[in-house]
C-alpha cells in the first residue's frame, strides 16, 4: 500500500467517524431511547454480577477454609451463603422492622408534645448568653409549626398518598424482580466462574495478543482482591460501629439501642460520613422520648465517631485497600461530589487500584532508568 493510499484509507475513517457523530447530534432523542433500552435489557444481569461478586466472597471463603476437604464445596458453600442472607433479612424484618414500626409510632404519639415543649424551652431561654442567640431563637419559633393540622392534612390527602405509594410499591416490585433475575443469573455465574473465565481469556488472548490479555487480566486479579478487600472490611467496620452503639446505649439506658444500632450499621456503610446520617436520625427519634438524652447521645456519638474514625476505619478500611488514609478522605470528597453515596463507596477502590498501578509505573521507570 502506497502513501496515497494510506493518506485516503485515513481521510475515510476521519470522514466515517464524522458521519456517525453528526448522525447521533441529529438523532440524539432516539439515541438516548435507544441506550435506555439497552440498559433495561443489562440493569439484570449487570444486578447479578454484583451479587456474584458479593456472594463470591462468602463462598471463596467457606471453600478454603470449613469446606476445604469436602467433595462439593462449592455447592455447600452456596448454599451455607443463601442460609446467612435469607437469616439476616429474616433477621430485619422479624426483629428490626417490628421495631420500627413501633418507634414511628410512638414518634407520632409524642412528637406534638415535644415540639410544644421544644418551643416553650426557646421561649423562656430567648436571652440565653445575653441574647447572643435570640435572633436565631425567634426564627424558629415564629415557625409556628403545627403538627395536628400537618397530620389532618395528610388524613384529607390520603388518595394522593395512596397513588404515591401505589407508584413506590410497583417500583419496588419492579425492582424485586430485578434482583430475583440477577440472583438467578448469579447463580449460573458462581458455578460456572471458572469456565467462563477461561472461555474469556482464551478470546481475548485470540483478538489482542497474549501479553495485552496478561496485562488485563493482572488488573481485574488487582481489581477484585481490592474490592473483595474494601467490601469485607467495609462491613466489618460497620458492625463493630454498629454494636459499640447498642452496647454501649444499652449500659447508658437510652431508648431504641437495638433499632439505632442497626442504624448506624447500616448507614456507616456509606465510608466516613455515612455514621452522621444514622446521628441525625439518632436525634431526632431519641429527643422526642427525652430531649437530655439526645443530648447524652450527642456526646455518645462524638466519642464513638472519634475512636472509629482515628482508630477503626483508617486501619481496617485504609489497609485493606492498601491506601494512605488521606487518599482513603480524598477519595471520599471526590466520589461523593461526582456521584453522591455511590461514589463514595466505589471510589475508595478504584482509587486504590489507580494508586497501585501508579506506583507499579514509577517503579518500573525507575528501574528502567537505573
Amino acid at each position: 500500500m502506497n502513501v496515497n493510499q494510506k493518506e485516503i484509507k485515513k481521510y475515510m475513517y476521519l470522514i466515517s467517524f464524522a458521519g456517525v457523530v453528526l448522525a447521533i447530534i441529529l438523532n440524539l432523542s432516539q439515541v438516548f431511547h435507544f441506550i435506555q433500552t439497552i440498559w433495561k435489557l443489562i440493569v439484570p444481569f449487570f444486578v447479578g454480577f454484583c451479587i456474584a461478586f458479593v456472594l463470591n466472597i462468602i463462598t471463596k471463603q467457606l471453600e478454603n477454609t470449613l469446606l476445604k476437604n469436602s467433595k462439593n464445596k462449592r455447592m455447600f458453600s452456596f448454599i451455607i451463603t443463601l442460609i446467612l442472607l435469607f437469616a439476616f433479612i429474616i433477621l430485619i424484618c422479624f426483629i428490626v422492622g417490628p421495631e420500627l414500626v413501633h418507634s414511628i409510632k410512638e414518634i407520632i404519639r409524642l412528637a406534638p408534645n415535644a415540639y410544644d415543649q421544644f418551643i416553650q424551652t426557646l421561649k423562656d431561654n430567648r436571652n440565653i448568653m445575653n441574647g447572643s442567640f435570640k435572633n436565631m431563637i425567634d426564627s424558629i419559633i415564629s415557625l409556628d409549626i403545627d403538627l395536628s393540622s400537618l397530620y389532618k392534612t395528610i388524613v384529607n390527602n390520603w388518595q394522593t398518598l395512596f397513588h404515591s405509594g401505589f407508584s413506590i410499591l410497583s417500583n419496588t416490585l419492579s425492582s424485586l424482580y430485578t434482583f430475583f433475575i440477577g440472583l438467578v443469573f448469579s447463580i449460573y455465574l458462581l458455578f460456572s466462574k471458572e469456565t467462563l473465565s477461561k472461555q474469556i481469556k482464551t478470546t481475548s488472548q485470540v483478538l489482542i495478543g497474549q501479553e495485552k490479555t496478561q496485562k488485563i487480566c493482572n488488573i481485574i486479579q488487582l481489581s477484585s482482591h481490592t474490592f473483595s478487600n474494601f467490601i469485607t472490611c467495609q462491613c466489618l467496620e460497620a458492625c463493630i460501629l454498629g454494636s459499640m452503639f447498642v452496647i454501649s446505649m444499652s449500659i447508658l439506658q437510652m431508648p431504641y439501642a437495638l433499632l439505632m444500632g442497626v442504624v448506624i450499621a447500616v448507614t456507616a456503610l456509606i465510608p466516613v460520613f455515612g455514621a452522621f446520617i444514622g446521628c441525625f436520625v439518632g436525634i431526632i427519634m431519641i429527643g422526642i422520648v427525652n430531649p437530655l438524652q439526645a443530648l447524652e447521645f450527642i456526646v455518645l456519638f462524638l466519642v464513638l465517631q472519634q475512636i472509629e474514625g482515628n482508630l477503626i476505619y483508617p486501619h481496617v478500611v485504609g489497609n485493606s485497600v492498601g491506601l494512605p488514609s488521606i487518599w482513603v478522605f480524598v477519595a471520599v470528597i471526590i466520589g461523593g461530589n461526582l456521584m453522591g453515596i455511590l461514589g463514595m463507596f466505589l471510589f475508595i477502590p478504584l482509587t486504590s487500584i489507580l494508586y497501585t498501578l501508579f506506583k507499579e509505573y514509577i517503579k518500573a521507570k525507575g528501574d528502567n532508568r537505573s
